[in-house]
């Protein structure tokens, strides 16, 4: 990548020993592919292969909702208040593939494309990048508000309440009038 190139050219232009050069860069380059900026978590897939992420609709309020994949189901409620009020609002479903025993992407994939209509796209979090870049408890849904930069406004968690959902709907309208 280009900052390898910057950081190999940086630091044999100071002298350092090239093939030592090229190992740091190449760790810190892979170090800061795993672990993104907070705010930018990694570009994941849907089960139908698509690609989606929290850039995809930056310059606008989003919501993201993550639970685990066994608990998809309780996203339900909340995705159909969310559209009753906001139909337009981008919504982005991410599921949180526990991490008890290795999984491929295709079995994932292959299981929610089983269980769910086929308008409905959930990205698959195999590395639960999300649950660990916001501390989140994948158990039961977790809302999580962003604004037009992309940086996290809100958050709201727990199974669907009337009363969750007027508390997302006050965080939803202050940020949607202010863009």
């Amino acid at each position: 990548s280009e900052l390898m190139i910057r950081i190999f050219q940086h630091n044999v232009s100071s002298g350092f020993r090239p093939g030592y050069v090229v190992a740091a860069s190449v760790c810190l380059c892979l170090a800061l592919l795993t672990f993104p900026a907070k705010g930018r978590p990694q570009l994941l897939r849907d089960q139908f292969g698509a690609t989606g992420s929290l850039q995809d609709h930056l310059g606008s309020v989003q919501v993201v909702i993550v639970v685990s994949a066994k608990r998809l189901r309780r996203i339900k409620r909340w995705e159909q208040a969310i559209r009753k009020h906001y139909d337009t609002l981008p919504l982005l479903r991410v599921a949180d593939i526990p991490r008890t025993a290795p999984v491929e992407y295709d079995t994932v994939a292959a299981k929610l494309r089983k269980r769910l209509p086929d308008d409905v796209n959930v990205l698959i979090d195999l590395e639960g990048h999300w649950s660990k870049e916001y501390g989140l408890d994948t158990g039961v849904p977790n809302l999580l508000v962003f604004d037009p930069a992309g940086e996290l406004a809100a958050r709201h968690a727990g199974k669907y309440k009337s009363a969750g959902f007027e508390a997302l709907r006050i965080d939803l309208d202050r940020l949607l009038q202010s863009q």
